[in-house]
């Protein structure tokens, strides 16, 4: 049967210029740009919301009037003022429904890719990314409740549980605010019962290829019995900008519906090669 219905509205973008071009030298630009907004329309049956995966308490779910693929879990109670609510050892208060934690949808994604070429040489590079969106990642979940991850270092500079640390922005349930330090393993721990600290933000920016090539002078190539010959050194996924310093953020969970999730996956592998391409 058909679960539901979902629309899909988005633009695609894409430009090639050639900026300058003189006898000598060259530079071409391809860029691209898209984005997408989709919407749950309805669900069958009526019902709100259909679990479409699921992975260490957080749901990947279809939620009717929303977006497609929300990020649903448990995140801290909050006071109006928005300040975390902690118990009488300091330690912050897990809430008791679970509530849409994000989306792993990007808001829009693009690449550009510059090539400038001077004779018989030519150089290029192409950026690509995504902006917004976010991942459950559970390498930084569990890295965090575990202390291996640098963010964790806080409170501990001097021993295991020396100096300690106070939450940030937080009170106690009756309105007061909290001035109880806390042990930096206690808090971290504590980290286990929500997931609201494994939500992260999915931007990125990456040198997905770079390039430098070159045409032989046709009296090489045909010396070498063909009618063009190119030697180029390529690399690809050289550098990753992200707006977390814990993963790659473009990661695929599985081949389902269950994305937006990550648990020790390697990011994205960089590789160099030498490439010789000919025309008899």
């Amino acid at each position: 049967m058909n679960a539901g219905h979902v629309r899909n509205r988005g633009i695609e973008v894409a430009a090639t210029l050639t900026p300058i071009q003189t006898p000598d030298f060259r530079w071409n630009l391809v860029a691209n740009w898209s984005k997408n907004v989709n919407k749950v329309l309805s669900l069958f049956g009526g019902v709100q919301r259909i679990v479409v995966g699921s992975y260490w308490n957080v749901n990947v779910t279809a939620d009717s009037g929303q977006p497609y693929g929300n990020l649903v879990g448990y995140k801290w109670m909050r006071d109006d003022r928005g300040r975390i609510v902690v118990d009488d050892d300091g330690l912050p208060i897990r809430d008791a429904t679970q509530v849409v934690l994000g989306n792993y949808n990007p808001d829009w994604v693009g690449g550009i890719t510059n090539t400038f070429t001077y004779r018989n040489l030519s150089v290029s590079f192409t950026f690509d990314g995504q902006m917004g969106g976010n991942v459950y990642s559970v390498t930084k979940w569990f890295g965090q409740y575990s202390g291996v991850l640098s963010a964790t270092l806080h409170g501990r500079e001097n021993d295991w549980c020396d100096p300690g640390f106070v939450v940030p922005n937080s009170v106690h349930q009756n309105g007061a605010p909290n001035t109880t330090s806390v042990c930096p393993q206690d808090y971290w721990h504590n980290t286990f019962y929500a997931q609201e600290d494994g939500i992260v933000d999915a931007s990125y920016l990456k040198l997905r290829e770079a390039r430098v090539a070159y045409d032989l002078p046709p009296s090489v190539s045909r010396f070498l019995g063909l009618s063009q010959a190119t030697v180029a050194l390529v690399g690809r996924n050289l550098l990753l900008w992200a707006k977390q310093p814990t993963i790659d953020p473009e990661t695929t969970f599985d081949t389902g519906n269950r994305q937006g999730v990550e648990n020790g996956q390697l990011p994205t592998a960089r590789s160099i090669g030498f490439t010789l391409s000919v025309r008899p």
